[in-house]
């Protein structure tokens, strides 16, 4: 061990360790999130021309990355999580790449910065694979741009083969997405560094600088030129440069608020982003998924020590050019992080605000890497201590995004049950119908993204121009037009090209709240009296239609398992919404098959929502023992004692006589303390 040595080409096979510690464990467990859903939705049901049609909207051009790469991976989660994780790792390559290229000198010191780069804790949407795989690819030609335009400086006789590569994927990141517009300004400055070096001519480099730079100045004016006055867009601009636009209004105000946008980003991606991974409150030592992402941080903090002590030093270049190299690196990555947050500042945006502001520290994550490890040198030239600084951050950020990835694997779990219960209750809801709740289902989703999951989820006519469901948050604007949704409203809703043409009294009113252990509950009017629901969800409950539901899907093949997996096994909720079906049809034998079986299995419930089709059913077949069985599961003091006694009053009276029947009215009565 003692003779071991890691030379550089080993560090791309370090940085997809830590890449897979830091992303990879979790991902069989991951599914689809937020913008994800919608590009599965165009994958599976409209292709190419869905995508041109869609990316009108903001980036035209973007569509280009799923046309290629969307028939390939499919519609299946963990395909798009590995492809990814694997652009991720390409673009950190590319970073280091590029960074050794500029410095030869100091490759080792790139590696480091290429580590912090690759394990950063400001970006918290990874597990967003689908959406994200655009940024990644975007900023993967970026660096591939940069290290193309570097090597092409350095091996004259691969001067065009190298330049006309860095051209094309200069314009093409550009067109793609402007998220690392602000970068390109890094691009003199790195030609300034590498150009420059044992030339004292001022005037001569500048020049030199001017014309290496000029073919990638020319790529990125001609880009602005057609963002700003040419490019039409379907609808209005999502990244307007407010900014600007409030300078020239109300200049003192815009201009404190961007000085403290500054600051807040610049202190949060240097400072706050990894002091965040330290929380002792996460320490269980009980908890089987804390000590495995311990194990995983652990096993970071040991690869990366021993990795980075025994890689080989750089070689030192002959004129000794880097005697202020650490001042540089400051320098630059303050400049750096600068430029990378300017497209989010100049439309009004920062990576500290909204649930999904992180995306906007992705650009700002090169010159953090490069700002870090700048001041460590320059505070310490001991190897030692630097080591342990970085193996430790590597630790904390494993551990913070395994804790992260974990929070989205449960959305994903909330998510999949929700849609195979939905299915159970309804094999299939006929076209426009809308689905309302009293608030979002679930974190890391949003409304767009669940009304394509419910499209996903049923087969959709063909050739239609609209979608078949539409899913509403009541919570979100929709509480204020009560009335007129009693009365029946149109509902004609748009999100780009997604349009939805429906009427209110074809709604479902469902309640979904998995957290208090709950299944899911679609609910007729019936329901008006359960004490549990959400004042806003009884404030539309008179328009839940039951009668849009179908006891058959018209076709097989549905819920598609590549998209949902595959069917959730046959718990408790499964029982208790195939009896909720089997109640809305009268099909009282069903219900009294299914609950014999769930008895057999251990299944039971305490709640009387999801108790009430087995004890109907039991009473109207004649079964009062299990009737009587089913209701003593529910407790007397809970939030429906006054709706167990109306209902037994009821079974009492419309049932016939039978064996046991009025000791068991009697017994239920009683242990509810039912008035007579």
């Amino acid at each position: 061990m003692a003779g071991i040595t890691f030379r550089l080409r080993s560090v791309p096979l370090l940085l997809l360790i830590l890449c897979l510690l830091g992303f990879g464990l979790l991902i069989p467990a991951l599914g689809l999130y937020w913008d994800d859903w919608p590009v599965i939705l165009m994958t599976r049901l409209q292709g190419a021309r869905g995508f041109w049609q869609f990316y009108q909207y903001d980036r035209p051009i973007s569509a280009w990355t799923y046309i290629l790469t969307a028939p390939i991976l499919g519609s299946r989660p963990m395909i798009w999580h590995i492809f990814s994780l694997l652009l991720r790792w390409a673009t950190v390559l590319g970073m280091w790449w590029s960074l050794c290229q500029l410095w030869p000198a100091h490759r080792r010191e790139a590696t480091w910065m290429a580590i912090l780069f690759a394990i950063s804790p400001s970006f918290l949407q990874q597990p967003v694979a689908v959406a994200f795989s655009q940024h990644w690819i975007t900023y993967g030609l970026y660096f591939l741009s940069i290290g193309c335009m570097l090597q092409a400086i350095k091996s004259p006789r691969w001067f065009w083969p190298l330049s006309l590569v860095a051209w094309f994927s200069c314009g093409l990141h550009l067109l793609t997405m402007e998220y690392f517009i602000g970068l390109e300004m890094l691009r003199p400055v790195f030609l300034w560094i590498i150009l420059g070096q044992g030339d004292r001519d001022i005037r001569n480099r500048v020049l030199t600088v001017l014309k290496a730079w000029a073919p990638y100045a020319v790529i990125l004016i001609a880009f602005v030129i057609w963002r700003v006055f040419f490019l039409e867009l379907a609808g209005k601009d999502p990244n307007r440069p407010d900014l600007i636009n409030n300078l020239s209004t109300q200049p003192l105000a815009a201009l404190l608020g961007f000085i403290q946008t500054i600051l807040q980003d610049y202190l949060h991606i240097l400072a706050g982003a990894w002091v965040q991974t330290i929380d002792p409150a996460q320490i269980d030592l009980t908890s089987g998924f804390f000590l495995f992402v311990l194990a995983a941080a652990l096993l970071g903090i040991a690869l990366t020590a021993f990795y980075l002590l025994r890689l080989e030093p750089s070689t030192p270049s002959s004129d000794n050019q880097d005697k202020n190299w650490s001042k540089q690196a400051v320098i630059l990555g303050l400049f750096a992080i600068f430029l990378g947050f300017l497209p989010a500042w100049i439309t009004d945006r920062q990576a500290i605000e909204g649930l999904y502001g992180s995306r906007f520290s992705l650009g700002a994550m090169f010159g953090m890497s490069i700002l870090l490890i700048g001041i460590l040198e320059w505070f310490t030239p001991k190897l030692l201590p630097k080591v342990i600084l970085i193996s430790v951050l590597v630790g904390f950020a494993i551990l913070f995004h395994l804790k992260n990835t974990n929070d989205y694997r449960w959305s994903w779990i909330n998510q999949r049950r929700f849609y195979w219960q939905l299915n159970w209750r309804a094999p299939y809801i006929l076209p426009d119908t809308a689905i309302l709740s009293d608030g979002e289902l679930f974190p890391f989703v949003g409304i767009y993204s669940t009304t394509t999951g419910l499209n996903l989820l049923y087969p959709q006519p063909p050739e239609a121009d609209s979608l078949s469901y539409w899913f509403y948050s009541v919570g979100r604007g929709l509480y204020r037009q009560i009335p007129q949704l009693l009365s029946g409203l149109k509902l004609k809703p748009t999100f780009r090209t997604f349009k939805f043409n429906g009427t209110s009294s074809d709604s479902l009113v469902i309640y979904y709240e998995p957290s208090e252990g709950r299944c899911l509950w679609v609910l007729s009017p019936q329901d008006s009296n359960l004490r549990d629901l959400p004042d806003l969800t009884l404030s539309v409950l008179p328009i839940s239609n039951l009668n849009r539901i179908l006891p058959q899907p018209p076709q097989e093949g549905y819920p598609p398992g590549e998209v949902f997996g595959d069917e959730l096994d046959h718990t408790w909720c499964y029982y208790f919404q195939r009896a909720d079906l089997a109640m809305q049809f009268d099909d009282w034998q069903e219900i009294a098959r299914l609950g014999n079986e769930a008895s057999q299995k251990g299944y039971k419930t305490d709640h009387y929502r999801e108790a009430l089709p087995f004890i109907k059913a039991y009473a109207y077949t004649g079964n009062w023992p299990e009737a009587h069985k089913w209701t003593m599961y529910l407790n007397p003091k809970g939030s429906n004692p006054e709706l167990v006694c109306s209902l037994w009053k009821q079974l009492s009276n419309v049932t016939p006589p039978a064996p046991e029947k009025d000791q068991k009215v009697s017994s239920a009565l009683e242990h509810f303390n039912c008035l007579p």
